[in-house]
């Protein structure tokens, strides 16, 4: 198959996942049908089934073309090494989490964790789309003594914060949540904490960093 005749296929379905996250962002994951996702891009819900088989495999691959989306907001955080680590903890924590209630990001991860406990072949996708960030995460923190059960400590703690962020959970605002977990992640790693930097009379303040 040639280059040329590949992106022809590749785009419509590019266009399918972005007009699914935006039906979740609009309406929810209820109303999310093939045939419904079909009429709003003026196709057939078959022609959703052609691209993805099932509404199962549509999820993983919304979520799995969301989180692309992310890496390379990830990667600037990791090559940063001029940044002190607890700022870009920090950035990365911010990054993980959900901006607000009903994230169509997030609301695509629980309904992929919630079908993932009858089908191991979504289980197995959505830790394979969650590998990137463990392994970035990890990069971030070496070296660290114990680098697997620092990941499982922080994730753990962050996937239950922005479980109460995406339902609307009452409780601490989402910036708050942000501190809490930065507070946990520099501890855990062994770093010194970020402090807001005093500027001396027409310094920049950007070049004032804590230890690395």
């Amino acid at each position: 198959m040639t280059g040329t005749r590949r992106k022809r296929l590749e785009q419509p379905r590019e266009v399918v996942l972005q007009a699914a996250m935006d039906a979740i962002a609009e309406h929810g994951l209820a109303r999310l049908t093939m045939a419904g996702l079909g009429k709003r891009i003026g196709i057939s819900g078959g022609h959703v089934a052609y691209y993805f088989g099932s509404k199962e495999q549509l999820l993983v691959e919304t979520l799995r073309w969301s989180e692309q989306g992310f890496a390379e907001r990830r990667r600037a955080l990791l090559g940063a090494t001029e940044v002190p680590r607890a700022e870009r903890l920090a950035g990365y924590i911010d990054l993980y989490l959900p901006d607000e209630r009903a994230d169509p990001r997030w609301t695509l991860w629980l309904e992929v964790w919630t079908r993932s406990l009858a089908d191991p072949d979504v289980s197995a996708a959505s830790a394979e789309i969650e590998g990137p960030w463990v392994a970035d995460l990890r990069a971030m923190i070496a070296p660290h003594p114990d680098p697997d059960g620092y990941v499982l400590r922080l994730h753990a703690l962050l996937d239950g914060l922005a479980t109460r962020i995406v339902i609307g959970a009452p409780g601490p605002s989402r910036a708050e949540m942000v501190r809490q977990a930065t507070e946990f992640a520099v501890r855990e790693a062994g770093v010194a904490p970020a402090v807001e930097p005093v500027a001396e009379p027409g310094a920049d303040p950007r070049t004032n960093h804590t230890d690395r």
